[in-house]
């Protein structure tokens, strides 16, 4: 609001409108604002409506009349940024209140993968998502290991993928170097995780098993229910850092595995120094970790320890391989999904946040 002695608004205007009057930036300059529509003929009695940090999770509102608003931004100490509403549609505020009403309303969860995509439902619920990627996939720097495992595709009886990640970079390579998708026709596909079976099938593939356990552990258990290891050999394209569970099982159960490292998990560049005051301030709820390397790069990012910024912030892990991770570190981990996915951990995130309420996504 240009509130300057001299300024080039037409209070007089303004104060006979009937409609809403919007001021923005106008909160250090409220009582001005106040006193010229009064001066000017407008009912001291007019509603008022103070909006801070509109739409966030720390979104204030504060209802007022015109003759008051400068005493009440005062002594509920409104800063700016803010917006000021003006008129008779302030009433509407406890008909049209949806957003506050909203069960997350309040809450700001904490996400550090690179999208946010299987979260929606948690902004559904009026919580707001605060996106602090900690780790970021690319391909590997070398392919000599991966283009021999192409190379002599049929020589092998499985395809397992165990992340969308590892679908994609090895389809990438694989036609890359001019292959055809026909070429896979003798091969079993096993796919860990829901995500990774429809991100195979939308290829056209059909995938021949999915454990029922979304991590190494219910591979091998797949497999033993599958007729073992013994004689048979398995492509695994995997990730830099993946654990040896798997491939260790396959050998020592007489079966032969090439594993050759097809993508990687990077720690992106950048500094916490925002994410770090709204941990100090207490504005994160929930911190999510979908992955060991997620939480080890968060520990690195930040500038504080991370036993200090998160003692007051619910963590939520996807897994017991993740959660053992931040276990290591000295934290609690408050939520753990029963089924290791995305989905799944944002339902147990809702269920703990709301006391167990079925609350759909209205």
């Amino acid at each position: 609001a240009y509130t300057k002695e001299k300024s080039t608004i037409d209070w007089q205007v303004l104060a006979k409108w009937r409609g809403t009057l919007v001021f923005l930036m106008a909160v250090a300059n409220i009582k001005n604002v106040s006193d010229r529509l009064i001066e000017n003929g407008k009912d001291p009695n007019t509603p008022v409506a103070i909006i801070r940090w509109g739409t966030r999770a720390d979104q204030k509102t504060v209802i007022s009349k015109l003759s008051k608003v400068a005493e009440d931004v005062n002594a509920h100490e409104i800063k700016p940024p803010a917006v000021v509403v003006v008129g008779d549609v302030v009433r509407l505020r406890d008909e049209l209140n949806w957003f506050e009403k909203k069960p997350l309303f309040g809450h700001r969860v904490l996400i550090t993968r690179d999208t946010t995509k299987g979260y929606e439902k948690l902004e559904a619920l009026g919580a707001e998502v605060f996106q602090f990627p900690t780790v970021r996939v690319v391909p590997v720097d070398d392919f000599s290991d991966l283009d021999r495992c192409i190379e002599r595709i049929q020589s092998y009886h499985y395809l397992v993928f165990t992340s969308q990640n590892g679908v994609r970079y090895f389809f990438q390579r694989f036609f890359a170097l001019g292959k055809d998708i026909r070429q896979l026709a003798h091969l079993k596909i096993c796919a860990v995780g829901e995500k990774t079976e429809a991100m195979l099938r939308q290829m056209g593939l059909i995938v021949d098993i999915v454990p029922e356990r979304f991590n190494a552990e219910g591979l091998v258990e797949a497999f033993s229910a599958h007729g073992g290891f013994r004689g048979k050999r398995f492509l695994f394209p995997k990730a830099e850092k993946a654990r040896e569970v798997f491939p260790e099982a396959v050998i020592a159960g007489g079966g032969e595995i090439d594993a050759p490292v097809t993508y990687r998990a990077i720690k992106p560049s950048g500094h916490g120094k925002r994410l770090q005051r709204f941990l100090k301030e207490g504005k994160i709820t929930v911190a999510t970790f979908t992955s060991g390397e997620t939480f080890k790069n968060f520990v690195e990012m930040l500038d504080e320890p991370v036993e200090e910024l998160l003692k007051d912030v619910l963590i939520a892990a996807i897994g017991p391989v993740t959660r053992k991770t931040i276990e290591k570190a000295g934290l609690q981990v408050h939520i753990m999904p029963e089924k290791a996915t995305v989905e799944a951990m944002v339902d147990a995130i809702v269920k703990y946040l709301t006391g167990g309420k079925d609350i759909g996504t209205a």
